[in-house]
């Protein structure tokens, strides 16, 4: 049997190449953009104020300020007035519901969940082609002694999830 020895030349090369190859896995993985993935022309959309079938004033606002936000942080398209757009975005909050989730002994609801359902709707302007038309939902537990405020804040997690998700959606549909 013979026996490898390591001396000094054998050492710096095996530190050298996984210095390299981790060198490049960091690279590879520390940057990904759905940028490629869409077609050249795209490079703007329009987001309309979705309607509301909701009972809670004021959800269509939000959404469509918490869109607005995520696809400028996410800078693959810009936003901008249906007029100058390449994408339009529309939707409808379809419902917010309670719904009991945990009943202790004497059927006393502890806990409630909070959900929320959105469809959305993202068209091609040039080719009049639909991306997607569906919905998206989110549940959010809440205390069933909830009050007003903590609704609200229930409300508005459950958008920040679902304006990601349609986020992705429209990235991601190509």
């Amino acid at each position: 049997m013979r026996r490898f020895k390591l001396n000094q030349k054998h050492i710096k090369s095996w530190f050298l190449a996984i210095l390299v190859l981790s060198t490049f896995a960091l690279h590879a993985c520390g940057y990904y953009s759905f940028k490629g993935s869409l077609p050249s022309y795209i490079k703007s959309i329009a987001i309309l104020l979705f309607d509301n079938q909701a009972p809670d004033p004021g959800v269509p606002e939000e959404l469509n300020q918490l869109l607005r936000d995520k696809f400028i942080d996410d800078n693959t398209l810009k936003v901008v007035d249906e007029s100058q757009a390449n994408l339009l975005l529309t939707g409808t909050i379809q419902s917010i519901r309670l719904q009991p989730a945990v009943v202790r002994a004497g059927e006393q609801v502890t806990e409630d969940q909070l959900k929320v359902t959105v469809k959305a709707k993202c068209e091609d302007l040039k080719t009049s082609k639909v991306l997607f038309d569906k919905s998206f939902q989110y549940t959010v537990p809440l205390s069933a002694t909830a009050g007003l405020d903590e609704r609200q804040q229930a409300i508005n997690e459950a958008l920040k999830y679902i304006a990601e998700d349609i986020l992705n959606a429209t990235l991601g549909a190509w």
